[in-house]
């Protein structure tokens, strides 16, 4: 039970039970003291002792005063973390003290909170005799100011921002802003838990205040912070990679594809991007992180479908589109067949009005040929040169005999040869393939020559070379003439054939077979495709120049194949990826459609027109911004690495009660965080850019920089609109008015309201 005593005054004092009487005494002696028998003369008052500020100029005051605001930071972090240790003290004894007062167990848990708040109590004794050390600094204005800025600086991520913010995120950003302002007011060392709540309740007030209404925050901090301190707040949100035109090119780039990246892709700089793939692998802002790139990926992922979408609507198979590339060659083979018969029957069959049935063609290359066979497999053994042999000398004894043929019969025997030139028939029976080719093509060039030499013939036979007088009118054309230009049509169908034959379209079909209607290929489809892409650019070329001119929606087909493809390689993950993964793997990406070989992308330039290659070309700089990992730990030791690091740092910080310990523990983790919230906002990105651009202590400038700050102190919802930035404050160093402010915490209660 606690002990009363009456005091001089008539008032109660209780002391706690069991202090000493001798305590209690001297307590109550310092608040009464005994009247002295006559009042002392007042001594002269002593000559004011000299202040350790006395001889500094402003500046200097203000640079220390910088100093101490972020000490004052530093071991207000580290006096948090150990009031967060201590309360469970405090719990216990507030529990005790109501249900179980006095008694063993209260006197048990009184000896072990002594202890256990020994850390708290010289915390806050600390606090005071630093307090009092510094009053002669804090007295001064400057010393004041730059006490202020210091502790500012010391926690820039999590104060408000200087800009009005509108729409529907206005008031989502205010109490963001307060909610900064409060951890930051937090911070700050004090001597007891109600300074501390006091601290927390102002800068929410001020936080969420000045976020309201946009103005004066960074006027007065340009005012109290000198210009190369400022300065240097510019350098670290926009240093010189987002000046660079590589920068440019990527804000370009992000708007003509649609993708939001992070201020590291955008700047290329390599610090930037090593710090941004350490806090994707960072425990502390892996999950933040995750959520920006998760959201870039899906944006690449609509661009590349927008891609495809504008080459054709129409998606097919690698099997449909290769079955319909070969039908494609192997129809135009067909009409250029036709169309060189056609002409064929028509020139032929004026020639044939003139001369009838003549016997105007004699075999004569047609025999040599045959003979030369029949010699060259003479004596051979072997199934094959046995059956040419004999079949060949078979077609000897039928032209054997006879003394000429005409002209209509001539055409069709080289009709016939030329399709068995071409593997779609035979001429002899039970022989290789490729050698009935090889004989069906000597054949028909030897029955062409025979052909081309049946014009003096031709001649005769129609009267020419007689004498004779040729009617008023009459077609004196030779039947010579006619031949030749009918073989010249002829030559330049079957040229044009070889030329098929021969190019990379033949690659395409393989062998045909043709059974009673139904065509078969030697070839797969799937193995179309693949020769298609092994080709070179100039093969590519002809490829292309023949499809556009034959089957155009084929060839967009094939176009579009391409890129689903690597899109397809882009979204497939491995099991170590886990169920929630990053949907869009760029570098899979860039491999699959080849752009990460030069001639892979000539191919690409050969087979896409010049609008569509840029589209193709934007998706890959994408993806290789997106596939930067420069400064990525890839032994997946880094998140434990940094956990076990952390936790050493603190303990190390609480047993020796080391503020530098403490402070380097949690300030990686804090940093990242804030990298890996910038790189969640797309306003960032842009803030970054025009940042970089303006002259700093500008108005503008100064906006942008809280802006920044604020983004990288706050969480920001991925599926909010984007805040519209607009600077509402008058000439830079003018500070809000007494009205401005009312209005402030007007607008903070009533924000407040809104949020409950």
């Amino acid at each position: 039970m606690p002990i009363e005593i009456e005091l001089p005054d008539g008032s109660i004092a209780e002391f706690p039970d069991g202090m000493a009487d001798a305590d209690i005494e001297s307590v109550i002696q310092k608040q009464f003291p005994a009247p002295s028998a006559a009042a002392a003369p007042a001594a002269p008052a002593a000559p004011q002792a000299p202040r350790a500020t006395d001889d500094m100029s402003g500046l200097d005051r203000f640079r220390a005063g910088i100093g101490k605001g972020l000490v004052d930071t530093g071991e207000g972090i580290l006096q948090t973390v150990i009031d967060q240790f201590s309360r469970p003290a405090n719990i216990t004894q507030a529990a005790v003290d109501r249900f179980a007062p006095g008694g063993m167990l209260a006197d048990a848990v009184k000896r072990t909170n002594d202890l256990w708040l020994q850390p708290q109590r010289a915390m806050r004794e600390h606090v005071a005799e630093r307090r009092a050390l510094d009053e002669d600094l804090t007295d001064t204005g400057a010393g004041f100011a730059g006490s202020l800025a210091g502790a500012l600086a010391g926690s820039l991520p999590t104060l408000g921002v200087g800009v009005a913010a509108r729409g529907a995120g206005a008031a989502n950003a205010i109490g963001n802003a307060a909610l900064g302002g409060a951890f930051q007011g937090a911070l700050q060392p004090s001597v007891s838990e109600t300074e501390r709540l006091g601290n927390s309740a102002l800068g929410a007030a001020f936080g969420g205040g000045l976020s309201a209404a946009g103005r004066g925050v960074m006027r007065v901090a340009e005012e109290l912070v000198p210009s190369n301190t400022l300065a240097r707040v510019m350098n670290y949100f926009g240093n010189k990679a987002n000046q660079s035109p590589y920068a440019a090119e990527s804000e370009a780039l992000a708007q003509r594809t649609g993708i939001d990246f992070t201020p590291g892709m955008v700047s290329g700089g390599k610090a930037q991007t090593a710090v941004e793939n350490m806090a994707r692998q960072s425990v502390f802002s892996a999950d933040t992180a995750f959520e920006a790139d998760k959201r870039i990926a899906e944006q690449a992922i609509a661009n590349v479908n927008r891609l495809m979408d504008r080459i054709t609507p129409d998606g097919a198979s690698g099997q449909t589109v290769g079955h319909r590339v070969q039908q494609a060659v192997d129809k135009a083979i067909d009409s250029v067949v036709e169309r060189r018969d056609q002409m064929a029957a028509q020139q032929f069959g004026a020639i044939r009005r003139m001369v009838g049935d003549a016997k105007v063609v004699d075999y004569a290359a047609t025999r040599r040929v045959l003979q030369d066979m029949i010699q060259e497999n003479a004596d051979v053994l072997g199934a094959d040169p046995r059956r040419i042999r004999m079949q060949a000398q078979r077609m000897l004894d039928e032209l054997s005999g006879k003394d000429g043929f005409t002209l209509e019969s001539a055409r069709k025997s080289r009709s016939s040869y030329g399709k068995a030139a071409r593997g779609q028939s035979n001429l002899l029976n039970n022989v290789d393939r490729s050698v009935n080719q090889t004989f069906a093509k000597r054949m028909y060039a030897a029955i062409s020559d025979d052909i081309d030499a049946a014009g003096a013939r031709l001649d005769e036979a129609a009267g020419f070379g007689q004498n004779g007088v040729a009617p008023l009118g009459a077609n004196t054309t030779r039947p010579s003439e006619l031949l030749k230009q009918a073989n010249d049509e002829y030559r330049n169908h079957s040229d044009l054939l070889r030329l098929i034959q021969q190019s990379p379209m033949r690659r395409l079909l393989g062998d045909k077979v043709d059974v009673d209607g139904f065509t078969q290929y030697s070839l797969p489809p799937e193995k179309v495709i693949e020769s298609m892409r092994s080709m070179k650019p100039s093969e590519l070329e002809q490829v292309r120049h023949f499809m556009e001119r034959q089957e155009p929606e084929v060839w967009q087909q094939y176009k579009r194949l391409l890129v689903d493809d690597a899109l397809a390689a882009a979204e497939s993950a491995p099991t170590s990826a886990g169920a929630n993964h990053i949907p869009f793997n760029a570098s899979g990406f860039m491999r699959a459609l080849g752009g990460d070989k030069p001639d892979k992308v000539d191919q690409l330039r050969a087979i896409f027109n010049p609008g569509e290659m840029s589209e193709v070309m934007d998706a890959m700089q994408a993806a290789r911004r997106l596939g930067d990992k420069f400064g990525a730990n890839f032994s997946g030791t880094g998140p434990f690495n940094e956990v076990a690091q952390a936790s050493r740092g603190f303990v190390e910080g609480i047993k020796n009660m080391s503020l530098n310990a403490v402070v380097g523990a949690a300030s990686p983790a804090m940093g990242l965080r804030g990298v890996a919230r910038m790189m969640l906002n797309s306003d960032g990105r842009k803030g970054l850019i025009e940042l970089a651009r303006l002259p700093p202590g500008s108005r503008r400038a100064n906006d942008l920089a809280a802006y920044l700050a604020s983004i990288a102190a706050v969480r920001t919802d991925a599926n909010n609109e984007p805040l519209e930035i607009e600077v509402t404050g008058g000439q830079p160093g003018a500070a809000p008015t007494q009205e401005e402010m009312d209005a402030l915490r007007a607008q903070v209660r009533a924000n407040a309201q809104m949020g409950q």
